[in-house]
């Protein structure tokens, strides 16, 4: 009888832990069928206590549905079965309720199931280093800050060279082969741009030529103020036979004909004087020969300011910049002391003139006869030193000497002449009419 009581007793402990085993197994299969169906009509939020669940479909107005220890909550109000099947169709409602009866463990484990690690793909490898082109550094010193001032030499930028500034030059002329970012001014020289010459701004060549490659580049204007390009570098004296047979023969030949060329066309622009200003020219006559100490001090200071003054004009043009197209007009000016000149040297011709006239008792009232007297008288010296080089070299001192006089009177009267100009135009009382002799 024991054993018989033994035997049932164990079989119904099997029998109970196989349907253990088969409940449970039927309870995993529902809870992942469950939160499958759950997740494809809800987003689900697992909660501490519960989860929170939010409906794909809208438009019965419910935003979230928590199921927190057994108890639905509908946007934050706690709902029956009933009212939750009057807020949601049959098939969520049930769903929810089915949740709401599994215990709070189940439901943790349900939605707490960690993710798949996401895959990470290794990082990619670094770009390789681009190469960078080799820096190209300027030898030193090939950088010049600052503007660039010489006066009486040339100046040379070199290809590698840069001048952050202007480059002025006065009496010397200007070669260009790299860059200047400013302007570039030669006075009295010329101006030479290589291939690779860049100048920023602009370019401005007084009395002298500008040699420009096409390949060089300017960025401003180009100002020229000069007769042209005179090159005397390919002349070259050649003490050959027949340049000294030349020079023997007819040298003296060439010499007479200039002068008597000169002499002929300051006769015609004497006579230009006289019809256009014959008052200036006698006033200036009048003056030379009453002053002539006066007149020739300041014709001599005269000549001897200009140069300077002009010098000191251009650079005061140039270095403003503004006043760099006033430029053009100095030949201009120039033009105008050469005709005053020219007034006073045809005043003290007249009056030389009028002079022989009265000696020679020649009785002449007409003012351009006079005048071309006076010139012939003036070049006296320089025609008979012309013409006693024609007997050949043994009257070389004679007229040397002769060359030397010509030359000297000549300047007085060009000197005496335009300080006689200045006084008849600055002092206005009449002068000491000269005492006839």
């Amino acid at each position: 009888m024991k054993t018989t009581a033994i035997i049932h007793l164990l079989a119904l402990v099997a029998t109970v832990a196989a349907g253990d085993r088969v409940t449970a197994q039927t309870n995993q299969v529902d809870t992942a069928a469950l939160r499958s169906r759950i997740e494809r009509r809800f987003d689900v939020l697992p909660l501490r206590d519960g989860v929170a669940l939010r409906p794909h479909d809208s438009s019965r107005g419910v935003r979230s549905i928590e199921v927190t220890n057994g108890l639905i909550a509908v946007d934050g109000q706690p709902v029956t079965g009933p009212d939750l099947r009057q807020k949601l169709d049959a098939d969520d409602a049930n769903l929810i309720l089915q949740l709401s009866y599994l215990t709070d463990d189940v439901r943790r484990a349900m939605f707490s199931a960690a993710p798949a690690a996401p895959t990470v793909l290794p990082p990619p490898p670094p770009p390789e280093p681009r190469a960078e082109p080799p820096i190209q550094r300027r030898s030193r010193g090939s950088r010049r800050d600052g503007d660039r001032v010489r006066f009486g030499e040339s100046v040379t930028i070199d290809e590698d060279e840069v001048v952050d500034g202007d480059v002025v030059v006065i009496g010397g002329a200007v070669t260009v082969n790299g860059e200047v970012r400013g302007d570039v001014v030669a006075v009295g020289g010329g101006v030479t741009m290589g291939p690779k010459a860049s100048v920023g701004n602009n370019v401005v060549v007084v009395g002298g030529p500008l040699r420009r490659d096409p390949a060089s580049r300017i960025g401003g204007r180009v100002q020229e103020v000069g007769i042209g390009s005179i090159d005397f570098s390919n002349m070259r004296w050649r003490p050959n036979s027949v340049w000294r047979y030349w020079g023997s023969a007819f040298g003296s030949v060439f010499a007479l004909v200039g002068t008597l060329t000169r002499l002929a066309i300051l006769c015609l622009l004497a006579a230009l004087v006289l019809l256009l200003g014959r008052v200036y020219v006698e006033r200036a006559g009048d003056h030379a020969m009453s002053e002539p100490l006066k007149s020739g001090a300041i014709g001599f200071l005269a000549q001897l300011l200009f140069l300077p003054v002009l010098v000191i004009t251009i650079v005061v043009l140039v270095v403003t910049i503004v006043g760099i197209p006033l430029l053009l007009l100095i030949p201009f000016l120039i033009l105008g002391l050469a005709l005053v000149g020219l007034v006073g040297f045809t005043g003290v011709a007249y009056r030389v003139g009028a002079l022989v006239n009265l000696r020679m008792g020649w009785a002449s009232d007409n003012p351009y006869v006079t005048t071309i007297i006076g010139i012939v008288v003036v070049l006296s010296p320089a025609l008979l030193a012309r013409i006693l080089g024609l007997i050949g070299f043994v009257m070389l001192p004679f007229t040397f000497g002769l060359g030397l006089i010509g030359i000297l009177v000549e300047y007085l009267a060009w000197t005496v002449g335009f300080g006689a100009v200045a006084l008849a135009r600055f002092n206005r009382q009449p002068p000491t009419p000269p005492s006839a002799v």
